[in-house]
């Protein structure tokens, strides 16, 4: 595969094109991500625990009084930048509303309980039409990066990412509920989603759609995902659909333009979720509605790559390399992993998200009452269309899990899509994933002898990234060793000119150098150069000119940065070599856990086979740390002009943060800091 961003196409277009040419008044199939609540035989189907969950996330709701996010939480985004106090009750208002509608798909419209839950579906939908505004404060822009409105203009709709799922969970309350929703309610929803969604994605412009108005992100599949839900799940007619088709192609090509042909998400495993799967929801919908036009596109080898990119930097369960504003945790793999794997036809892909999934139903159906378990993203619950892809997939991912047996993918797509075009089997999960080079983003994956690594030897400047061109992510045996900290949770300025003045932006808070202070900035100009990988049964190697990574004040007249994975020895080498007019660079080392010293005889390695001491990993004069059961030793050059170079010094870094403090389970990182001149070597054993 190659890594250049391919010159504009239009899969999509062409694609809806030829079918307006051969049928201007095409009539479109029904959608339909799961059956409705009243197919009770379809209900019943359902694998006992997946039944059993959906009742008892809906039960914990049961005696809570209904959330009602007020204008004054809304202003606090804009006296004090906390997102979170509105996010949280507009989130716990939706995800009620999701988890309601499909329990009562499990209890069905007679008996006591599907009339509670009915009745409290009610009162959540009338609160959601009651809003004011569905998009949240701090997505209440029209332009693109420009200043936040401080309150919401009730005749000109946002469209962010939370409007349009708003839309899609209202849409899919109409399509799971029927006739068991009263008819003024039904009406109310209609008009609701006409008047917000369908009338203002089809009469207005927005950023994400990709029309010229700057790169696409997540954004551009996330909502165009949840408009064509909207408009395929609700009663529109088919009309008001073909436009919205027609819109929706056009910014599924920008999206698709973007990626290289690797697959590579500029923004980081984390936002795989936002993006990727969501183009992968856009063409579940299309694919199904119009079968002949868009499912052909499942064979196209570009977004095959998109699809399989977070196998390719996954570490674990989930664990994954997380470049930009990702988490080490990026979650487990399920329903969409898995639908979009097997519809690009790549079943180890398949077989591990089905796995994951199956454990994620697992540690959720064993959570103690009250509880909202710990396996699934509670964010994934505030739309109900993947838990509708999940009912409908279920049986199939827990065959696969627990037997292990291929199947043919075709036919396990009855019951959920069989015109979405299907493709491939099963087959066996491979041991590991291969190692792989993404050189649209210049990220490279390499590994064996127990190591995951991740290098960046891409450019600063795109959506979500930090500016951390040349860092490298090590980890050793499943246990992290060299780390990229991830981001914060978000508030007013990560997405402001302030965003790197926040020190998870900070290339001295990753896994670099500065010199004489001096950090890298972001923009497109800071990149590597002269990049080599070389992947190998025996070793691998990244090779790297950092020198235009830094800007002119840094003094930087030439920096080469080289990572060597030997397999066979079980050892990671980074190479540093810089020279120029600055005065001292120093070089930082993110940890996990304390680095702890090593002295003369304390510094024995792990135990194993390929077992040493800290001796024979550095030469003389090396620093040694043990930093969990891995060694990291450091080895300067000698000492320049007579001036010593400095110890090197460990500062722990507390967190204040309370997302970044449950990602790593402590209440703080660590920093090595190693003053250098000309060569450095770091070596992880």
């Amino acid at each position: 595969m190659t890594g250049s961003v391919a010159a504009a196409s239009s899969r999509f277009v062409s694609a809806w094109d030829r079918t307006l040419d051969a049928s201007p008044a095409y009539a479109f199939r029904p959608f339909r991500p799961f059956a409705p609540a009243a197919d009770r035989d379809a209900w019943a189907s359902l694998p006992r625990d997946l039944a059993a969950l959906y009742a008892r996330r809906a039960a914990e709701h049961r005696d809570r009084p209904w959330p009602r996010p007020l204008a004054h939480d809304w202003a606090r985004f804009f006296r004090d930048g906390d997102r979170r106090t509105y996010e949280t009750q507009y989130g716990e208002m939706r995800r009620r509303v999701a988890d309601d509608l499909m329990a009562f798909g499990v209890a069905g419209p007679d008996g006591e309980r599907g009339r509670t839950l009915l009745e409290d579906i009610i009162d959540g939908v009338t609160l959601i039409c009651d809003q004011s505004a569905w998009q949240v404060p701090a997505h209440n822009a029209y332009v693109r990066d420009a200043p936040q409105l401080p309150w919401p203009d009730p005749d000109r709709p946002v469209l962010d990412l939370f409007a349009c799922e708003t839309g899609q969970l209202l849409a899919s309350a109409l399509y799971l509920l029927g006739g068991a929703l009263p008819e003024p309610i039904r009406r109310r929803i209609g008009r609701e989603l006409a008047r917000r969604i369908v009338t203002p994605y089809l009469t207005d412009r927005f950023w994400w759609m990709g029309e010229g108005d700057g790169p696409t992100n997540n954004w551009t599949t996330w909502c165009t995902q949840n408009v064509l839900a909207t408009a395929f799940l609700a009663p529109f007619d088919d009309a008001t659909r073909r436009r919205v088709v027609t819109r929706a192609a056009a910014s599924l090509d920008a999206f698709v333009d973007e990626y290289g042909d690797d697959g590579c998400c500029t923004e980081g495993a984390g936002y795989y979720h936002s993006a990727a799967l969501c183009l992968f929801g856009a063409m579940r919908i299309l694919a199904e509605a119009a079968p002949e036009t868009f499912a052909p596109l499942w064979g196209d080898a570009k977004i095959a790559n998109i699809a399989t990119y977070i196998a390719r930097v996954r570490i674990g369960e989930n664990l994954y390399l997380n470049f930009s504003d990702c988490s080490i945790h990026a979650g487990l793999m399920g329903i969409r992993e898995y639908l979009f794997a097997r519809m690009v036809g790549d079943g180890e892909m398949a077989r591990t998200a089905a796995t994951e999934w199956a454990h994620a139903l697992e540690l959720e159906s064993g959570a103690s009452a009250g509880g909202s378990g710990t396996g699934l993203d509670p964010m994934a619950r505030i739309g109900a269309l993947n838990p509708m892809l999940e009912a409908g997939a279920a049986r199939d991912m827990l065959r696969l899990a627990e037997d292990g047996d291929g199947q043919d993918d075709r036919a396990g797509c009855a019951g959920h899509g069989e015109s979405a075009g299907c493709a491939g089997s099963a087959g066996r999960a491979a041991a590991e994933p291969p190692e792989t080079y993404f050189p649209s983003t210049g990220i490279a994956v390499l590994r064996g002898g127990g190591f995951a690594v991740g290098v960046k030897a891409g450019r600063n400047g795109f959506s979500h990234s930090h500016n951390d061109t040349g860092s490298v992510i090590v980890w050793r045996d499943g246990a992290p060793v060299l780390i990229d900290p991830g981001v914060e949770t978000y508030t007013r300025q990560t997405f402001s000119p302030r965003r790197y003045d926040l020190w998870t932006m900070q290339s001295s808070w990753h896994n670099l150098p500065d010199f004489d202070g001096v950090m890298q900035e972001a923009t497109p100009s800071c990149e590597a150069r002269d990049v080599r990988v070389a992947f190998g049964t025996d070793r691998s190697v990244v090779e790297a000119d950092l020198t235009h990574a830094w800007p002119a004040a840094a003094g930087l007249g030439s920096y080469r940065r080289d990572v060597t994975l030997d397999k066979a020895a079980r050892t990671l080498t980074i190479r540093d070599d810089a020279d120029g007019t600055f005065g001292l660079a120093t070089m930082h080392l993110m940890t996990a856990v304390e680095p702890v010293r090593l002295r003369g005889k304390d510094a024995d390695a792990p135990s194993g086979e390929h077992g040493t001491s800290a001796e024979a990993v550095a030469s003389a004069g090396a620093v040694t740390f043990r930093v969990g059961e891995a060694l990291l030793a450091i080895d300067r050059s000698a000492e320049t002009d007579g001036c010593a170079l400095g110890d090197v010094v460990v500062e722990p870094k507390p967190l204040d943060d309370a997302k970044l403090r449950g990602e790593w389970k402590t209440d703080r990182l660590w920093r090595i800091n190693v003053p250098f001149r000309g060569a450095l070597r770091v070596t992880v054993r």
